[in-house]
């Protein structure tokens, strides 16, 4: 029994909120604000905890108990950020940031070169040496990525006046921009209606008796609420006409 509840109040909850968040689709409105801020405590809660067990206590707490007091260090600037939020002492929060952004760009700008200018480089060209072995839709799969490459690049170069064949070559890089930015955004749109398509099969799921028909009947609860809050605002602007005509 204990179990069937808990199952019960789970589908309820989820499907609430999931039904609460689509409300904003109507207009904005109270049920949606308390599934946001529901969702926005719940996560911020969740992400202390992760962040107090999975760094603080193993990465500073425990190895500064067990003596490595050089972790002080690191701990006083992360704090220091913390000092941003108290107007009298927010420039200390100025050494943390500054380490996080100086240590950020020597780590990242090398690894970004490697891993996003070299190796892209290094993947164009790198099939062309079996080119002799190449088919001849292979040829011509690896021709266009060289080449649009090439075109792309062309297009970011400002050095030199855009005119005759660096003109050419730069408007269809344009071309091959356009192919990579439908490309990347069709493959969002299809992750975002992915989650959608989730989340409406868990209202679906959740509409069974398993569930005590929790999905029906906070959508009917919801078209209550609205209608009630329509008619409620009707009356309360008739009442403020009256009271402005007298």
């Amino acid at each position: 029994m204990e179990n069937s509840l808990s199952v019960i109040l789970g589908g309820w909850l989820s499907a609430g909120i999931t039904i609460f968040l689509f409300s904003f689709l109507y207009k904005d409105n109270p049920l949606f604000k308390i599934a946001e801020h529901l969702y926005l405590g719940v996560g911020m809660g969740w992400w202390f905890i992760v962040l107090l067990y999975g760094t603080w206590i193993p990465k500073a707490y425990e190895p500064f108990m067990q003596g490595e007091y050089l972790l002080i260090i690191p701990v006083l600037l992360g704090i220091s950020l913390v000092t941003q939020f108290i107007p009298r002492i927010s420039w200390v929060s100025r050494y943390g940031f500054t380490f996080i952004m100086g240590y950020g760009a020597g780590l990242v700008l090398p690894l970004n070169l490697a891993t996003d200018f070299m190796a892209q480089i290094g993947g164009t060209i790198k099939p062309f040496a079996a080119i002799a072995s190449m088919s001849a839709g292979e040829f011509i799969n690896y021709f266009l990525i060289a080449a649009g490459a090439v075109c792309v690049l062309t297009y970011f170069y400002f050095s030199v006046e855009h005119k005759g064949f660096i003109k050419k070559a730069s408007n269809i890089g344009i071309y091959f921009l356009m192919i990579y930015f439908g490309a990347s955004f069709g493959n969002t749109v299809m992750a975002r209606f992915s989650l959608l398509y989730g989340r409406f099969d868990m209202l679906y799921d959740f509409s069974g008796a398993r569930y005590a028909f929790a999905t029906p009947v906070i959508i009917l609860l919801t078209v209550c609420f609205f209608v009630y809050r329509h008619i409620a605002d009707k009356k309360k602007a008739g009442i403020t006409k009256t009271a402005k005509a007298e």
